[in-house]
């Protein structure tokens, strides 16, 4: 497993600066618990000199300093070949930047600080985070070393930093990733830390009255993650105070590239089941500029610093489907796409041509994520919306000759767009997550295209959508992922198109990092493929006999930013694609005949926004459908079924909606 580390942190913004933002008082009438979410993040600063070679921020703060100016401070290192994770040991300096405006542009200052292994044994510089007290500001970083020291250095020109000449403020078992900000009439010091060697993943604090001396270490939070079983998911801590109720950002989770948002009165104590929403960034940092708020990201596999509006939500973020877009074949042969508009996020539709064009045209109202898609049993396709907000959920139904009903209320409210499968008798099932994954429901079809069974309750709470996997028999199966991750769970049906099992959370990984993969292959054998925490592989468990029990787990894939896309072949071999983060790069794997699988190939050259979609045409050939961070969209074919592959080529569509898949926002 690789080791995780980092972090970093905001700023002071101005002045006292984070005095005003995060001080709280106790609760009123007017208080708002606030789910959070994040709008479209841009590029915003490259660290990359002129002439290379490419560099990264990773942990990194941002301070605004007396004129107005802003400053920013990050580890910094450069870029590893696409895929792979750079030696954090050779993170030996402290970026500097400056901009006038949080979106830039912003100017390459010489380094703030290098690492002074004669200074008490730093070995690194590793997330520095700046505030601001009384003229001065403090520089907190992790220095690692015998015993993970936190250290601390100050200024009063943001350019020339002094150590603190007693050294290390204190040490810890991986100590690092210090966010300070003032509570009351005292200073609090937020870190990533271990309970115990083999122990739980904490943010351990501290508090201190002058910025120098800190109190023992007491717990604010714990995730059921272990040393044993997870890299660090408890890192970069941020705290921010908002009408009547502290935010606590940590991460990665749902990947490398995600933060997840905590929710409590009591800035000293969070528990799993505070969660509060998603940010798809590394390393996040909120940033308040007068009434506007922000959160920037960065990390290790991207080129640079990103930034997006910080959205205050009075409703749960919903998740976003792991296809964008969702691809399917008709009864009729033909190849079908749907998307949101990348301005309102109407709903789009279009069928795709042999010669890889097509007119985008409105197809829906404004949803929440892209739609899925289910095949009726006589071909013609079913399409399940997710409302604006995750308010509602609704269903078109095509036609026999390939025009489309209206639309039809579907039940909600919800937090995810339903994953649909079809019972072994042709019926179809709608399985769907509640807002926030407070539960799990389900619904299905009384007969082959026709009506609707009500609502019933299948389960929860969920900490994601579930997915679906058909056995052998004919018998559903369904995997969701426990509350935080902490467990991969599965139910399935006592016979086809009969009643369910229990749940039961034992099938793995344990934890998970984000919602599985699950696909059946030419052995009869259902395969679950599941990213690990943080994105460190990927790991799949494969049925020891069709519709059977489970053969152990095995590690599949490095460095991943979901669960991966997995084909069916003409000749029932899977294929699977991967994206590692940043998208630099696609790969893929497939099964050989005895159902073994092939070395990891790389498949297309980025950049790509996120796992690829992929749709089988009527020849039986698969086609790969990627999106690209500006919107637009290319695809790469089988040249014949379960045959090799043709070279990439842009389809001639007007871009679309840039979604972080598969993540809550």
């Amino acid at each position: 497993m690789v080791r995780m580390t980092r972090r970093t942190v905001l700023a002071a913004l101005g002045g006292t600066a984070v005095a005003p933002l995060l001080t709280g008082g106790p609760a009123a009438a007017q208080d708002t618990a606030w789910w959070v979410g994040a709008g479209p993040f841009r590029h915003v600063y490259d660290p990359t000199p002129a002439g290379g070679p490419a560099r990264y921020i990773n942990d990194h703060t941002v301070v605004r300093a007396a004129d107005g100016s802003w400053h920013l401070f990050g580890i910094v290192g450069d870029a590893a070949p696409p895929g792979q994770f750079p030696d954090g040991a050779r993170e030996i300096s402290f970026a500097h930047a400056s901009a006038p405006d949080l979106a830039g542009p912003w100017t390459t200052l010489p380094d703030a600080l290098t690492v002074d292994p004669s200074y008490f044994g730093e070995v690194h510089l590793w997330a520095p985070h700046v505030v601001e007290h009384a003229g001065t500001y403090h520089m907190f970083y992790a220095a690692g070393g015998d015993g993970a020291a936190v250290n601390l250095a100050t200024s009063t020109d943001l350019t020339t930093w002094t150590r603190l000449p007693s050294g290390p403020l204190f040490r810890g078992l991986v100590a690092r990733d210090p966010y300070v900000v003032r509570v009351g009439d005292r200073w609090v010091m937020y870190y990533c830390e271990l309970a115990a060697w083999h122990g739980n993943h904490i943010v351990a604090y501290r508090t201190s009255t002058d910025l120098v001396h800190w109190s023992e270490p007491g717990t604010a939070f714990t995730d059921p993650a272990t040393d044993d079983d997870s890299a660090s998911v408890t890192e970069s801590p941020f705290v921010v105070y908002r009408d009547g109720f502290w935010y606590l950002f940590v991460g990665p989770r749902n990947g490398y590239v995600g933060t997840d948002v905590f929710r409590s009165r009591d800035p000293l104590h969070f528990t799993v089941s505070d969660w509060a929403g998603h940010v798809p960034a590394h390393a996040a940092e909120v940033v308040a500029d007068g009434d506007d708020w922000w959160v920037t990201g960065a990390g290790s596999f991207e080129r640079g610093v990103y930034l997006a509006p910080l959205r205050w939500r009075s409703s749960p973020p919903p998740w976003q489907s792991p296809a964008n877009p969702a691809v399917a074949l008709d009864g009729a042969g033909r190849l079908h796409l749907f998307a949101l508009d990348r301005t309102d996020h109407t709903t789009l539709h279009c069928v795709l041509t042999a010669s890889g064009s097509g007119t985008w045209q409105r197809f829906g109202p404004p949803s929440g994520a892209v739609p899925t898609v289910a095949r009726e049993v006589d071909g013609r396709l079913a399409v399940f919306a997710l409302g604006v907000d995750g308010r509602d959920l609704t269903t078109r139904v095509q036609r026999a000759d390939g025009s489309w009903d209206d639309w039809l209320p579907f039940g909600g409210p919800a937090g995810a767009a339903p994953a649909v499968s079809r019972n072994a008798d042709g019926r179809l099932e709608a399985f769907a997550l509640g807002p926030a994954g407070a539960y799990l429901s389900h619904r299905w079809q009384l007969a082959p295209g026709g009506d609707w069974s009500d609502w019933a309750t299948f389960g929860g709470p969920a900490g994601g959508p579930p997915v679906v996997g058909v056995n052998a028999d004919g018998r559903l199966e369904v995997l969701a992922l426990g509350p935080a991750a902490a467990y991969l769970a599965h139910r399935w049906q006592n016979a086809p198109n009969g009643n369910w099992s229990d749940w039961d959370t034992t099938l793995g990984p344990t934890p998970a990092g984000s919602a599985p993969t699950i696909e059946r292959d030419l052995r009869g054998l259902l395969t679950v493929f599941a990213v690990a925490p943080v994105g460190t592989g990927v790991n799949l468990r494969p049925q020891a006999a069709p519709s059977g029990g489970w053969a152990p787990w095995q590690g599949f894939a490095l460095w991943a930013d979901a669960s991966p896309t997995v084909a069916v072949n003409a000749d029932g071999r899977l294929e699977a694609f991967l994206v590692p983060p940043g998208g630099a790069v696609l790969t893929h794997r497939w099964q050989d005949a005895d159902g073994g699988w092939s070395a990891i190939e790389e498949f297309g050259t980025g950049p790509f926004a996120g796992t690829p979609s992929v749709g089988t045409d009527a020849t039986g050939r698969i086609h790969v459908v990627a999106l690209a961070p500006d919107g637009t969209l290319r695809e790469r074919v089988q040249d014949v079924p379960a045959g090799g592959w043709r070279d990439w080529r842009s389809l001639d569509l007007a871009p679309v909606a840039v979604l972080p898949t598969g993540a809550p926002t």
